[in-house]
C-alpha cells in the first residue's frame, strides 16, 4: 500500500469507552466550533474554548495511537484529528487490517514519487515492488464529473468565485439557474444531510419559500467556506461536519419547521441528530 497523505482512522465509534458522537455530533459538542453567521459573543466564546477543542482532539488521538499500531507502520498523521473530521476524511478501519499487516500480507510505503517499471513499481529510493495488479484508490473527483455534463456556459462558474463550488444551503449554485446539487457537500453523515436537503428542495419547488437574491446567497456560501478554511487545511473537500447541526437548523427555518427536534433540553444538548429527527414536519 502506497500512502501519500496520511489521515486518521478509527477502529470503531468508541473512544476510551465513550461514544464518539459525544465529541462532535451533538449541539453541546458543536458549540466549541466556529459556525457561519455566529454572533460576536459566540465568536468570543468559541475562541476562549479553543483549548478545550484542541484537548478533545488530543484525547481522541491518544486513544487511536494506543489502540492502533500507527507509529509502528509510519501511519500516524502529523495534523490534528479534528482537521480530518472537519474535512470528512475520518474513516473506519477494516476489522482485520492491521492483523493482516502483522502477518506481512499488507506492507506500506510512503514515497514522494513512484512510477511503473518492468514487472511492477519502482520508488524514488531505488527499491522495486513486483506487482501483477495496481489499484489506484485515489478518490472520486465529483466536480470534474459534473463539469463534463454541464453546458459550456456554466463550466467556468462551477467553482467561481471561491475556488470551491459555492452551494447555498449545500444545494443551489447562485449563478447556475434551474439546477440543484444533492449530496455534493459532505458531512459526517452524508446520507442524512442529503435526505434533509431533498426535503428542503421539495419545499422550494412547491414555492413554500423563496430564495434570497444572488448576492446574499454568495455571501452566505463565502462565510461557510471561510469557516472551513480556518478549521482544516483540507477545506477544498467542502465538508460541513463541524457545523452540520447549524446547517440543518437553517434548512428547517427555511421550511418553517422548528429546528429544535428533541423532546427535552437534555436530549437537545447531548443526543446526536439523525434522519429520524426530521421525519415529521413541526
Amino acid at each position: 500500500m502506497i500512502a501519500r497523505t496520511i489521515h486518521w482512522t478509527v477502529p470503531h465509534y468508541y473512544i476510551w469507552g465513550l461514544p464518539f458522537f459525544l465529541f462532535y455530533s451533538t449541539r453541546s459538542a458543536q458549540f466549541f466550533h466556529e459556525k457561519p453567521n455566529q454572533t460576536l459573543l459566540r465568536a468570543c466564546l468559541c475562541f476562549l474554548l479553543s483549548p478545550l477543542r484542541r484537548a478533545i482532539s488530543k484525547f481522541i488521538e491518544s486513544y487511536l495511537v494506543w489502540k492502533l499500531p500507527l507509529k509502528k507502520y509510519g501511519l500516524k498523521p502529523d495534523h490534528p484529528f479534528e482537521e480530518d473530521y472537519a474535512s470528512c476524511q475520518m474513516a473506519i478501519m477494516p476489522k482485520n487490517f492491521f492483523s493482516e499487516a502483522d502477518k506481512g500480507r499488507i506492507t506500506f510505503k510512503r514515497p514522494n514519487k513512484w512510477w511503473f517499471c518492468e514487472g511492477g513499481v519502482e520508488f524514488d529510493d531505488g527499491n522495486r515492488l513486483e506487482a501483477d495488479v495496481v489499484i489506484f484508490a485515489t478518490g472520486y473527483d465529483g466536480k470534474k464529473k459534473l463539469k463534463s455534463i454541464m453546458p459550456e456556459l456554466f463550466r467556468s462558474l462551477m467553482d467561481f468565485p471561491f475556488g470551491i463550488m459555492p452551494l447555498y444551503r449545500a444545494t443551489i449554485h447562485p449563478l447556475i439557474p434551474n439546477m440543484a446539487f444533492l449530496g455534493y457537500v459532505e458531512s459526517v453523515s452524508s446520507l442524512h444531510s442529503a435526505d434533509l436537503q431533498s426535503k428542503w428542495l421539495s419545499h422550494l419547488l412547491d414555492e413554500k419559500f423563496k430564495l434570497p437574491d444572488v448576492e446574499s446567497m454568495l455571501e452566505q456560501t463565502a462565510k461557510e467556506i471561510e469557516v472551513m478554511k480556518r478549521t482544516t487545511q483540507f477545506y477544498k473537500r467542502h465538508c460541513i461536519s463541524v457545523f452540520s447541526i447549524n446547517h440543518d437548523d437553517e434548512l428547517c427555518r427555511d421550511m418553517g419547521w422548528n429546528p429544535l427536534r428533541k423532546k427535552n433540553c437534555l436530549a437537545e444538548a447531548f443526543s446526536p441528530y439523525t434522519s429520524q429527527d426530521y421525519e415529521k414536519e413541526e
